[in-house]
């Protein structure tokens, strides 16, 4: 499979610049001619005749409209045929032209002329009427007001339209804005049946074909301008306007042009059209109108429906201007067309009609002003910028060409009027070959001077990386991060158009943009071939959606949708964000405002940006996920100690009285809460319920449990039945019920009976607890091990019970293996020897005291080692009886 080209240059719009040449030279063309028939004297012409009368202006056939005050006194009228123009039979309206064209003030011209309304062939009347000589651009109007109406604003619309398309040769928009000023420069009605074979066709045509497709580019400037809608609508209303209306209008104007042309060169074959357009006039008058007030829907509901406030406001400013500039036209053209049937200008005054005219061009000055001063089309940066950059450029290649051909030409010319001198060929041609190698310099020199003069930001990469450095080195949060980065591309190489798309563990979606109406909605999946591209080679890649060969066609994995996604963010350059092995984003570059492909020194820069990025915003990513974690443990730990003190809750908080017991209970967990657990409960009877369990695990989960555990006990013991064995199998049950099958817990239950101090007890599975009785001289220790298995375990077991008796001065230990398997730095347990040795020396002390005595001979022994289990201890002390 052949591989792609690598960086194919972006192809000049040559064709593009070639139109535009031709059209220029065309509208050019056109109005010097206007400017030679409204102001003769500004091209040396003296004592012009002034045109009497028009013909066909407001008609499709060779009537006569438009009657100056010498033509009425020689009795024409409106309406009237013309048949001859001094003995010339009219078969167009070239004939008159050409009269005209040669005639002076003060000749006489004779027509013969048809009453409007009689029969062909039924004869007419013959006129004569003097013609006057004077200029006919200021006729009634004052030289300042003509200037202004026919010279100054057809230019303006002339220059705004060239300007734009100049800039913006590939943007169809350009080219949209510059047919309607060229139909807004073609106001003024030419008379080019006076310029003579073949520029008049090309007026005709020029005139006729701008004029009719007014309302049809109106309608595709309100679809298209500024931006057209958005994609996503299911039902497009506005393609709809656009064929209904815009195809009839582009059909008539057409015929209305065929028309025109023939009514000038020879009228006999378009008279059965012109007929059938006559009566079609009022259905082109309403397609026309409705076309203009689609441009004004469009206008509206993009308003409506933008979220960019600029978008917002050069939309209003547009809708505001094109409403006042159209308002006085429309008023004036329904109240004398639809109404009277008639033309404007010849229904209303002549300064009513010029008013509404001066009205009318203050759509151009609003399209200026939306355009440059509120940058519709970024023209007014690339203007200033990008023109005149190329302009620079271009210029300082001419004068080098220039110079160089001046000092070869030199050369010549002394080699050819001097004598043959070897010496002095010799120093003539090492002075011009040294001449020319600093002229190489002087070039580079000023082509450089060029580049920082009109882009000194992109080319001054070390001011760049350290004012970018400084900016980033402080910035913990992404979207700043991303925005003073993306801001500082954007301003330094001049791109209108830029978007950051970022991972956020998952696709690659856009996390801030530049120059966009709002946040494009665009997504690149992990595994999507632009996402391996930029992965595998992290360099940055150009794209061309114009060229086939390039990688967004040939390279694997890469989608029509990708394709079309990129088209959406306007990418020219994919600019990979990597940190070590990871491709944390991507920045997407549009065209540069100066239209030149992003050179090697852009690439360099840009990959040092990149650098700089991505270590950033892995910085940015880590601190924010160390804070993310920092905020997590904070409230793990706080909901570890409502927890805490939750359980701490749990334990006794008020111990009953029991007559002839002295006794306590001590919990200490190792993770804040724990899975250890100790209750006294007072019985009916004067009875005392002791439980002590130990849940299977530590933390949260094991306090859940030991909280389940505590309910069961509590919800079966007050029943007051002397059955423990029974008792502990229900505790069992409800426990397996309410656990995961993996938890469980030892448990040891009794109940003590003051009255005749024997103690009941059930071992399911717990540390045998210790009772120390007094001997003779000696303590004997005694283990209280019937019961069962775990509970919550199984869900039924067969639990035993016992009895013991107690006697006055019998020491009962309940403990959890926390306690007598407490470690030491060494991994030695201190094991249940030494837990009976410090119980040993606890004589005489009361239960409080004995755990206090027993925790703290086991801390002793662990000598700092950190509590690897939760302790818990339980005594008991049979007192002496009074």
């Amino acid at each position: 499979m052949p591989q792609p080209s690598p960086n194919p240059k972006r192809r000049r719009p040559v064709a593009q610049y070639a139109a535009l040449a031709g059209l220029f030279v065309v509208a050019v063309t056109y109005q010097v001619r206007i400017m030679e028939y409204r102001f003769p004297n500004w091209f040396g012409h003296r004592n012009v005749a002034v045109v009497p009368f028009l013909v066909g202006e407001s008609s499709n056939d060779l009537s006569i409209d438009f009657l100056r005050p010498e033509a009425v006194a020689a009795g024409l009228h409106q309406g009237d045929t013309l048949l001859a123009v001094n003995g010339r039979t009219v078969t167009g309206t070239k004939v008159y032209g050409e009269v005209m064209a040669q005639a002076q003030g003060g000749d006489v011209l004779t027509v013969t002329v048809a009453p409007k309304g009689s029969a062909p062939g039924s004869g007419g009347r013959t006129a004569r009427l003097k013609l006057r000589g004077s200029s006919p651009g200021v006729r009634t109007l004052s030289l300042p007001v003509a200037v202004l109406l026919w010279v100054v604003l057809p230019v303006f619309c002339l220059l705004l339209g060239f300007w734009v398309a100049t800039v913006r040769p590939r943007d169809p928009r350009a080219w949209l804005l510059l047919a309607l000023m060229l139909t807004f420069s073609a106001f003024s009605s030419p008379f080019a049946e006076s310029w003579g074979p073949g520029l008049r066709v090309l007026g005709i045509v020029y005139n006729q074909s701008l004029g009719a497709l007014l309302p049809f580019w109106m309608l595709l400037f309100g679809i298209y301008f500024p931006e057209p809608f958005p994609a996503k609508f299911r039902w497009r209303w506005w393609d709809w306007c656009m064929w209904l209306f815009g195809v009839p209008l582009v059909a008539f104007a057409a015929a209305n042009a065929v028309v025109a042309l023939g009514q000038v060169e020879d009228y006999a074959p378009v008279a059965s059209l012109a007929r059938l357009l006559t009566r079609t006039d009022k259905a082109t008058t309403v397609l026309a109108y409705a076309a203009m007030s689609t441009f004004f829907v469009c206008l509206w509901v993009k308003s409506s429906m933008t979220i960019s406030r600029d978008a917002r406001r050069r939309l209003r400013l547009l809708y505001c201007g094109a409403t006042v500039s159209f308002a006085p036209v429309f008023v004036l053209t329904v109240v004398a067309r639809v109404i009277h049937h008639t033309q404007v200008e010849e229904y209303f005054p002549e300064w009513v009609s010029l008013t509404a005219y001066f009205f009318l061009f203050l759509f151009p000055l609003t399209l200026a002003y939306v355009i440059v001063v509120h940058k519709a089309m970024n023209v007014s940066v690339a203007i200033r910028q990008g023109l005149q950059y190329a302009l620079a450029k271009g210029g300082i290649r001419v004068l080098r060409a220039g110079i160089s051909v001046a000092l070869i030409t030199a050369v010549v010319e002394f080699l050819q009027h001097s004598r043959t001198n070897p010496l002095r060929l010799f120093t003539v041609i090492a002075f011009s070959v040294v001449i020319g190698i600093r002229l190489r310099a002087l070039g580079e020199r000023m082509r450089a001077w060029t580049d920082r003069r009109f882009f000194r930001d992109a080319y001054n990469a070390e001011q760049i990386l350290a004012e970018l450095s400084e900016n980033v080195r402080g910035i913990v949060e992404t979207r700043p991060l991303l925005q003073t980065i993306s801001e500082r591309i954007a301003a330094s190489l001049h791109v209108p158009h830029l978007a950051v798309l970022i991972d956020g563990s998952g696709p690659y979606r856009p996390a801030y943009a530049v120059g966009y109406n709002s946040m494009p909605e665009v997504v690149f999946a992990e595994n999507a071939g632009t996402v391996k591209r930029l992965r595998e080679e992290r360099e940055p890649a150009r794209v061309y959606l114009d060229d086939p060969n390039s990688w967004v066609y040939r390279a694997p994995g890469v989608s029509e949708e990708e394709r079309a996604t990129l088209a959406t963010l306007k990418s020219e350059l994919l600019l990979p964000l990597a940190a070590r092995d990871h491709l944390l984003g991507f920045i997407s570059l549009s065209q540069k405002l100066s239209e030149e492909p992003y050179s090697g020194a852009d690439l360099r820069l840009l990959k040092s940006v990149a650098a700089q990025a991505g270590l950033a915003l892995e910085n940015s990513r880590l601190t924010s996920a160390i804070a993310e974690e920092i905020a997590q443990r904070e409230r793990l730990n706080r909901e570890v100690e409502i927890a805490r003190e939750v359980q701490e809750r749990l334990f006794p908080q008020k111990l009953p009285e029991v007559a002839g017991l002295d006794y306590y209970g001590k919990c200490r967990p190792a993770l804040g809460v724990g899975g250890d657990y100790y209750d006294f409960l007072a019985l009916p009877g004067g009875r005392l319920g002791i439980a002590l369990g130990d849940v299977s695990g530590k933390g949260i989960a094991a306090a859940l449990m030991m909280a389940s555990l505590e309910a069961s006990l509590r919800a079966e013991a007050m029943r007051g039945t002397d059955d423990l064995a029974a008792l502990i199998q229900n505790v069992n049950h409800l426990v397996y019920d309410a656990t995961a099958e993996n938890r469980y817990a030892t448990f040891f239950y009794a109940q003590y009976d003051p009255t005749v101090r024997q103690l009941s007890y059930v071992n399911a599975g717990h540390n045998p607890p210790m009772l120390f009785r007094k001997g003779d001289g000696t303590r004997q220790v005694e283990r209280l091990e019937a019961g069962g298995t775990v509970v919550g375990l199984l869900p039924q077991f067969p639990y035993r019970q016992d009895v013991v008796q107690l006697e006055p001065g019998d020491l009962l230990v309940i403990y959890t293996d926390g306690v007598s398997e407490a470690m030491n730095p060494a991994d030695e347990e201190w094991g249940e020897e030494h837990l009976m040795e410090a119980v040993e020396r606890t004589t005489g002390l009361c239960a409080a005291d004995t755990i206090e005595r027993i925790m703290s001979a086991a801390d002793e022994f662990a000598s700092g080692a950190k509590q690897h289990d939760d302790i818990t201890l339980v005594v008991l002390r049979v007192l002496d009886p009074a």
